[in-house]
This record gives C-alpha cells, sequence and structure tokens, in this order.
C-alpha cells in the first residue's frame, strides 16, 4: 500500500532532506539513504531492514520486493522533485536501518582476504572500489578512519548497491591495525617506493590490501605495512584509487581461482 505525499513541507520529506544533508544525522540515527530501485532491491535481498520508500509521482504499485516493508509513499512532481538528486532512472529513494557490526562480529574464513580503505576523502571512490570488491570476492572491507561517509548516497550508487552485499565495518584506524594484527593478517600498502610488483604477493595468505587518499597517501601509522607497487612505464607515477585497486584485486582473484 501507498499513501500520497504531497506537500514539500510534510515533515518526512524535511526529515528525508536533512538525512541527505548530513552525514552525521544519518550516522547518529544508524540509517542509510539509497537513490535507486536497482540498489533499494539488492538492500532488500541482503537482508537490510527497509523503512520508507518515497516513489515517483507515476507509480502505480508497489514491486514486490517492497510489500510488507516498512512505509511507501507515491509523491507529488515537487516532491519527487525535491527528493532526487540523480537526473534520471531514480524511481525511488528508501531508507534503510543501517546494521551495527563491530571488528569481532565478522565471520571470515581461515585466510581471509580483506580490502582496508584508510583515510579516503571522496564517497564516489569508496563506492567504485566496493563494487569490484564484491565482483572478485573480497572477504570483508574495513572503513579505517574514512573522512567521508561510506553509507552516502554517491557511495551506494557508485557501488550498484554492491555495499549491501558485503562484509563491511567502520573502525578507527589504531582498532583496524590491531585487529589486523591478532589476527594474523599481513597488510600489503600500495605504495611508489614498493620494493614488491603486486603480482608477486601472495593473495592466497590471510591478507589485507592497505589504501590511502590519493594525495597525501597512508598515514605514518601505516609504516609496517609491506609495501607494494603496480608496475607502470610511462610519466605518470599514480592511478586513481579505484582504478589501482581494480588492478590489484583481479590479480588476487586470479590467483585465488
Amino acid at each position: 500500500m501507498m499513501l500520497q505525499l504531497d506537500s514539500t513541507q510534510n515533515p518526512k520529506v524535511r526529515q528525508l532532506i536533512r538525512y541527505r544533508e548530513k552525514p552525521a544525522l544519518r550516522r547518529k540515527d544508524d540509517v542509510v539513504l539509497v537513490e535507486g530501485v536497482r540498489e533499494l532491491e539488492r538492500a532488500v535481498a541482503a537482508g537490510w531492514n527497509l523503512r520508507q520508500t518515497f516513489w515517483e509521482p507515476s507509480t502505480a504499485e508497489l514491486p514486490a520486493w517492497a510489500q510488507g516493508r516498512g512505509q511507501h509513499f507515491r509523491c507529488s512532481a515537487a516532491v519527487y522533485e525535491k527528493l532526487v538528486l540523480r537526473e534520471n532512472g531514480a524511481v525511488a529513494v528508501g531508507l534503510l536501518d543501517q546494521p551495527v557490526q563491530g571488528l569481532d562480529d565478522l565471520k571470515l574464513p581461515a585466510h581471509p582476504w580483506i580490502l582496508v580503505l584508510d583515510g579516503l576523502e571522496k564517497p564516489g571512490n569508496v563506492g567504485a572500489i566496493l563494487r569490484t570488491a564484491d565482483a572478485v570476492g573480497v572477504d570483508a572491507v574495513l572503513f579505517s578512519s574514512l573522512e567521508c561517509d561510506p553509507y552516502s548516497p554517491q557511495s551506494v550508487r557508485n557501488s550498484t548497491g554492491a555495499l549491501f552485499q558485503m562484509a563491511t565495518v567502520a573502525a578507527p584506524r589504531e582498532a583496524v591495525q590491531e585487529w589486523l594484527r591478532e589476527r594474523g593478517v599481513t597488510p600489503y600498502a600500495l605504495h611508489l617506493d614498493g620494493a614488491t610488483p603486486h603480482h608477486q604477493v601472495d593473495w592466497r595468505q590471510a591478507s589485507a590490501m592497505i589504501l590511502g587518499p590519493e594525495d597525501r597517501g597512508l598515514e605514518a601509522s601505516w609504516a609496517h605495512a609491506l609495501r607494494v607497487k603496480i608496475p607502470m612505464r610511462g610519466r605518470v607515477d599514480s592511478l586513481n584509487v579505484s582504478v589501482a585497486a581494480a588492478v590489484v584485486l583481479y590479480e588476487g582473484l586470479r590467483q585465488r581461482s
């Protein structure tokens, strides 16, 4: 069942806009804001709790995956335009409850393959990396002291909903480093001065690839990580972080296949 929502001043509309504009409020209330039917459907299929959806004016009925879950509203044109940032193709905006999970809640194989995103600033890069991580079968992605919201609408969109299908945990950098040490997971850091090409690392062992910001690199406390490089022949000495992640992750997939 869908209710009709016509006023842009409706409290539910105003609250959704606050969630869109204030990542700290989303974190406080443990919610994730999602644009797009594909992404919402993947979230529900992965077991995330659907709280509310807001549909474009032409929506006739709810899809099967949304029925019996949360509240649903068909929006007037004015309301829908106010809620949606995507230029076309969103069809719906949804609000999900974010599962609260810590590092010790992760269930991993004996030789886990971990990806650590440390201090990244752009949610678009986070989303693109998550899409690749899901494609290759990484066991978990750890958000280590990120400077952006990894569960933002942009990150969800760039991941094409892969975020919902993966084991992810956000934690302070020091906690991530201690967790890796306690479990005997070897950290590898992509670095311009790395001595070992990425394809010579044995990614079949318990390992974690650490990726940091493109402009300043990894924080100094990762100095213990083994430095790995991607061979390059041209004048360019670095790749976009999401591209670099894809290069190394697909080498890991080749070894683990």
